[in-house]
């Protein structure tokens, strides 16, 4: 039974100050939930000291990129180094935002994965179609180039590689966000999460095994909110959420992580 996750996405919103005192906010009213659902919010660079020096053991702090390379002249990124230093737990990776906006590209993405896992920190690597690509029937066509163009660049195959040194709580997690409900409220049914979440496994058993596979959590992300959680947490495999607006007011989101128990 894989344990469910929630992370909530914070973007680029929030000053240093406000995100402290709504992680403090988030971290005093969920009180014991972190000991059902794993929890963790992504904050923006300039968040992630001050979130993360509190060292809670039940809310984990994620940057929302992070570079390859060990150290170098790569202006305006972070390194894996840096975050450990921090106390982070790890990065979102790939998020659409990154691709559309900033020249991500599955190979450079997947380099990003690679050089956490190997650091033992966690990567949310996220993929998803966009809605020409859905209407066009290159859903898994686009699903499968991200993840196998993705982990060859990371240089990763194996199973050990994935996993880490606890089966319960992988490395990896898989962000399955179509780019069509990502902001816009539009969310997928459930039906058609599940039949992504579904091909996402089936792929990441081809790279991986199956029995890796199906210790790997994938996320649901595009308008997840408290209304519609249960009806995608309840999917056999949605494994948790990767959550950009309805994460902003901590009562919001506690109400919803709540819904992955």
């Amino acid at each position: 039974m894989r344990r469910k996750i929630v992370v909530g996405n914070w973007k680029m919103f929030k000053t240093p100050s406000e995100a402290l005192r709504d992680f403090n906010e988030f971290v005093e009213i969920s009180g014991a939930l972190w000991d059902r659902v794993d929890l963790g919010i992504a904050a923006p660079a300039v968040s992630l000291p001050g979130m993360a020096a509190l060292r809670t053991n039940g809310v984990a702090v994620h940057s929302q990129n992070s570079h390859w390379e060990k150290e170098g002249a790569f202006t305006g990124e972070l390194s894996v180094g840096m975050l450990k230093d921090l106390n982070v737990r790890g990065s979102v990776i790939g998020h659409s935002e990154r691709r559309q906006y900033f020249a991500e590209t599955n190979a450079t993405a997947g380099k990003r994965v690679g050089a956490l896992l190997r650091a033992g920190l966690e990567s949310i690597f996220c993929i998803g179609e966009t809605l020409a690509e859905r209407e066009r029937g290159d859903l898994k066509k686009v699903l499968r180039a991200q993840l196998v163009e993705g982990f060859e660049a990371a240089g990763l195959h194996n199973a050990s590689d994935v996993i880490g040194a606890d089966a319960n709580r992988p490395l990896l997690s898989i962000a399955y966000e179509p780019v069509w409900a990502i902001g816009t409220g539009k969310a997928a049914t459930p039906v058609e999460a599940q039949e992504a979440h579904a091909f996402v496994r089936e792929v990441l058993g081809e790279i991986f095994g199956a029995d890796c596979a199906s210790r790997l959590r994938i996320l649901y992300g595009g308008s997840v909110n408290p209304a519609n959680a249960t009806s995608f947490m309840s999917c056999p495999d949605v494994d948790g959420a990767l959550v950009g607006g309805a994460s902003l007011k901590p009562v919001a989101f506690v109400e919803l992580c709540q819904k992955a128990q």
